[in-house]
């Protein structure tokens, strides 16, 4: 197969979209595909993703979506060593921790932290073409660069890999310097993968090559990416026999803290035991990759098991987990921590890319319209370590690790750093995925909102199609594609799952939308400058129940339209900690039929001039069948133990998306009619000793 790796471009604007890109897809090319592909790698794994990622800038965020992301570089991103000191240290020069240091209770927290943030830092950077962002990236990795040495320890070039003490001290708690420096290498990936810069690539294959296997030593997960994106760049030999031995079928007795991920779950209740957020996430994640090494389907079909048991058994209408420690039943006040939400967002567009299944991408928009925006404050200068779907005060009851009840609350910091350096990654991961590329030389919108993608169809065409929507807040997407000469290349267009009667037209003619096994639509035709593209997704209200076990099996609803969590909420005038004293929330719903839309009126108001996630939504919902009858008390929130009885008290609310609120009711109790009428099914239950029912 021919590459255009590394080609020249015919327009100079689209030199940055040649440099690599940072993931892969899985199916198998057409029969009679074309010879060369764009985007394809120098050395490819034997099996093909589905999707392949478009290079860090490629995809530019536009309206709404682009004022968020102008408040995560003016606030965050792009200030992170002034907003804590172990930050400035994050795999600075004259910082170097070595022995039991390097262990993290003892203050590690900079190379974790470092390799999170710089990833972010990298991405938002060249997302929003700034040369600021850009800079800051290049000074921070140049260090690690330029200091790479053939005895250092992966990325950590201070140690020596043939020092016994410097050895024994990576293995510390589990391999976190490992840990950590894996972190490190996604970011250098996705750096090299907007800059091209060959130094970075040499410090990657450095890392991964050489005669110690890093990337099998525990606490190594989060190094099995960054080495195999840097293989398909070089074709280093010694990673790939890593590799291999990492998907061997011998290698069950790896150290790996994810080693039993690599197998289907046991779907008997109680068989699987649950794990820490962060380590399900990542234990889980990679193994997908062997199905691309190895051609065996097994390891995605397991890796795609283990999320399916995370969806039917923990999450939380805001499209993320429960995972305030462990992942366990969804609850109006269990938590999710904000490294989970970076976590859990990056996991679904690996599956994505990898299988083509667009559930993954219906997962990833809404974790990342819900509980993105949840996770910061309007400014983008204050985050919160754990969020809940019910946020009624200040503080709610503790969770059992990090700052505890503490978490809730938005802060500069909180302890531990991860959740701080973790929220970068939010925005960049989701703008730089929204379209990729297809083996076919054509494209794919994958996740939707305001953009510009600049890239290559066709043989090596350079196309620029800019998006224009106020999607989720509006239905309608319009699309203008601007081919640099008329080619002939296919489009994929993702239909999202909740919606049940789409609407496509090319140049003001309907196409027929019925999507794939996958959920794509694909047309393949002759694009000229100028052809218009118009999507519409017609969304509806949809009402979900269950029972809170963590509350005594107490029923709740949500409420949900199209991919946007709805909830009610309570005015933060005085900032994200303070809610109004005088504001009215205690209500439960009672939904007086199976039929949403007839109990809920929806009211629509032009986009804001600048985003910064309002109360005052573009969108709300006004619900009618509600009852006044939940007294408890605010300083211990909980949903009822039984449903309503009374109805007494019935008045309208109007609920405004998750997102725009930093106070809220997400899960309302039901009155016993509704209860009966929505007939919820019971959860399975972790036992008290973490393990799954």
């Amino acid at each position: 197969m021919e590459s255009i790796y590394g080609s020249l471009l015919e327009a100079s604007a689209f030199a940055a979209v040649l440099c690599a890109t940072a993931l892969l897809s899985t199916a198998e090319p057409p029969a009679a595909g074309p010879k060369r592909v764009n985007y394809g790698r120098p050395f490819e794994p034997p099996t093909r993703p589905a999707l392949i990622a478009l290079p860090p800038g490629a995809v530019e965020p536009a309206g709404w979506l682009r004022d968020w992301c102008l408040a995560a570089r003016d606030g965050y991103t792009g200030h992170m060593d002034e907003v804590h000191v172990e930050f400035k240290r994050a795999w600075a020069a004259e910082h170097k921790m070595t022995g039991e240091r390097l262990n993290w209770p003892r203050g590690a927290w900079p190379y974790e932290g470092g390799g999170y943030w710089f990833d972010g830092l990298a991405r938002l950077g060249y997302a929003l073409h700034d040369d600021a962002l850009i800079e800051q990236a290049k000074r921070r990795f140049d260090v690690v660069v330029t200091n790479m040495n053939p005895n250092g320890i992966l990325f950590l070039w201070w140690l020596n890999k043939n020092n016994p003490d410097d050895a024994k001290a990576v293995t510390c708690d589990g391999g976190w310097p490992i840990w950590a420096s894996g972190l490190l290498g996604r970011g250098m990936a996705a750096y090299y993968a907007g800059s091209g810069d060959k130094r970075v690539l040499d410090a990657l294959e450095a890392g991964y090559a050489g005669d110690r296997n890093w990337v099998q030593l525990v606490g190594g997960m989060s190094s099995i990416w960054p080495a195999f994106q840097t293989y398909t760049w070089t074709g280093n030999k010694e990673i790939a026999a890593a590799l291999t031995g990492l998907f061997s079928k011998d290698a069950s007795g790896t150290g790996l803290p994810g080693s039993r991920y690599r197998k289907m779950p046991n779907p008997k209740p109680g068989a699987e035991r649950n794990d820490h957020g962060v380590m399900f996430l990542e234990g889980t994640t990679p193994w997908a990759l062997g199905t691309l090494w190895t051609g065996n389907r097994a390891f995605l079909d397991a890796t795609l098991a283990w999320h399916d048991l995370l969806e039917r058994a923990a999450m939380q209408p805001s499209g993320v987990p429960v995972m305030d420690e462990f992942w366990g039943p969804p609850g109006a006040f269990r938590g999710t921590e904000t490294c989970d939400v970076a976590g859990y967002l990056w996991s679904q567009i690996v599956l994505l890319t990898i299988s083509g299944q667009g559930r993954m991408a219906d997962r990833a928009e809404r974790a990342f319209f819900n509980a993105g925006p949840a996770t910061v404050a309007r400014d983008f200068r204050t985050h919160v370590y754990f969020q809940c779907p019910n946020r009624v005060a200040d503080s709610s009851p503790p969770h059992p690790h990090g700052p505890q009840a503490s978490g809730n609350s938005y802060r500069a910091t909180h302890h531990p750093l991860c959740c701080t350096a973790a929220l970068n990654r939010i925005l960049p991961n989701y703008v730089m995925h929204m379209w990729m590329a297809t083996y076919d030389n054509g494209l794919a919108a994958v996740h939707y909102g305001p953009c510009k993608v600049s890239a290559l169809a066709a043989d090596g065409v350079p196309i620029v199609i800019t998006c224009r929507t106020g999607y989720p807040f509006d239905e309608a997407i319009e699309m203008t594609v601007q081919p640099a000469r008329e080619a002939t290349f296919p489009l994929s267009f993702r239909i999202p799952g909740w919606c049940k009667t789409p609407e496509l037209s090319v140049n003001g003619s309907a196409v027929k939308a019925a999507p794939d096994a996958n959920g794509f639509v694909r047309i393949e035709r002759l694009w000229r400058p100028g052809d218009t593209i118009r999507l519409r997704f017609p969304m509806s209200v949809s009402v979900a129940t269950g029972c809170d076990t963590n509350a005594q099996g107490a029923p709740y609803a949500s409420v949900s339209y199209g991919p946007l969590l709805l909830a009610l909420p309570i005015p933060d005038t005085q900032g994200p900690n303070t809610p109004d004293p005088a504001a009215r929330w205690k209500y439960a719903l009672d939904v007086p039929s199976q039929k949403p839309e007839e109990d809920f009126a929806v009211e629509r108001q032009p986009m804001p001039a600048k985003w910064d996630w309002p109360l005052a939504s573009p969108l709300k919902l006004r619900a009618s069948g509600v009852a006044i009858d939940w007294n408890p008390d605010p300083k211990a929130p909980r949903l009822p133990a039984e449903p309503f009885a009374k109805r007494d008290g019935s008045e309208k609310i109007t609920l405004v998306p998750y997102g725009c609120t930093k106070f809220r009711v997400s899960m309302f109790p039901v009155t016993d009619r509704a209860f009966s009428l929505l007939a919820p099914k019971k959860p399975a239950q972790p036992s008290g000793k973490g393990e799954f029912q």
